[in-house]
């Protein structure tokens, strides 16, 4: 007599495979297998990714795995629940599927940030998040525990705002806001009170002039990381985060890279650790692995190395930090 051990599910035939999702502009989705793409050397061009149709472009690439959570955050500040093999594979050079077909997205809402639960070991830590506009807010992680397929809203915004980042935090870390004119501020993330997700958030940043937020970090006092800096027109850098003093919230902050005409605007900003892997995309489709040993380490107030190497007119659209060292050759 033969044992029964149980049904066999759909998820269950799904092979747990490392991946890289691409979101565009028009919002088209896919995922590739991220062994598809070598690791390169600083500067280099890399390699087809997508091909965007006519008139759209790349907004985001992160790597997970198939069988990962994803908490999916959008410009509108709402946040959806799915899982990474909801997203269909694709060839390199195909446009993707409309997300809509993944996730219930509105016709001028953009994805923006996406955290991955797989990686959230402590239930019990807090979402922060940022705006376009500087402000910051703190939600406990408990508030997301049961996100419905329509969605569910994670900040209020006010008018002509948007969500641009979001970091897992434990409560006890500093928050590191960046700008696309390359300054940054640093303050101890209770600063900003912990809110529902109805709650809008506080001021996080004084921005100057037409300066809007690049990106978010949450880091430690002495837990060794860099920030990686890189800017729309492919630069960057890394700088030891202890270069960044903690401020009070809501002050101009430090200058972090220059934004001249060869730089550009800053783009992203990421917490690394020297055995990280990169994952860069242009908006033209170009996706470039590297190791974040590659980008050279510099102080503050510098313009950084050339990261990847862009034809004219294309632009760096989005960096990943792949943490486990999966991109290293």
């Amino acid at each position: 007599m033969i044992q029964d051990h149980g049904s066999v599910t759909r998820e269950d035939l799904i092979p747990e495979d490392d991946v890289v999702v691409v979101l565009t502009e028009d919002d088209y989705v896919k995922r590739m297998p991220l062994d598809e793409f070598d690791a390169q050397h600083r500067g280099g061009k890399g390699i087809i990714g997508v091909r965007p149709k006519d008139g759209d472009s790349v907004s985001a690439v992160f790597e997970a795995n198939t069988h990962d959570y994803l908490l999916v955050f959008t410009s509108r500040g709402q946040v959806y629940r799915l899982k990474t093999y909801e997203i269909p594979e694709m060839s390199r050079t195909a446009r993707g599927t409309n997300v809509v077909n993944v996730i219930d997205l509105d016709s001028d809402e953009e994805v923006t940030a996406v955290v991955d639960v797989d990686d959230v070991e402590d239930e019990e830590g807090y979402l922060a998040m940022a705006t376009r506009h500087g402000y910051v807010k703190r939600t406990e992680l408990s508030a997301f525990e049961n996100v419905h397929s329509g969605g569910i809203r994670a900040t209020r915004l006010e008018e002509g705002d948007e969500l641009v980042d979001v970091e897992v935090t434990d409560g006890t870390q500093d928050l590191v806001i960046g700008t696309q004119q390359g300054m940054t501020i640093r303050f101890a993330e209770t600063e900003a009170s912990s809110m529902g997700r109805s709650a809008r958030g506080v001021n996080g940043v004084a921005l100057e002039g037409d300066d809007q937020v690049a990106g978010l970090v949450a880091t430690s006092e002495g837990d060794g990381r860099e920030l990686l800096t890189v800017t729309r027109m492919g630069y960057g850098k890394r700088t030891s985060l202890s270069e960044y003093r903690r401020q009070s919230r809501y002050g101009k902050g430090l200058v972090d890279i220059k934004t001249n005409e060869r730089n550009g605007e800053a783009c992203s900003l990421n917490a690394v650790a020297p055995d990280d892997g990169l994952v860069i995309m242009s908006e033209s489709g170009q996706i470039m692995r590297t190791t974040v040993e590659e980008v050279s380490q510099q102080g503050r107030n510098t313009m950084g190395v050339t990261v990847m190497r862009l034809d004219e007119g294309d632009w760096v659209a989005s960096v990943d930090v792949v943490s486990d060292g999966d991109a290293d050759e």
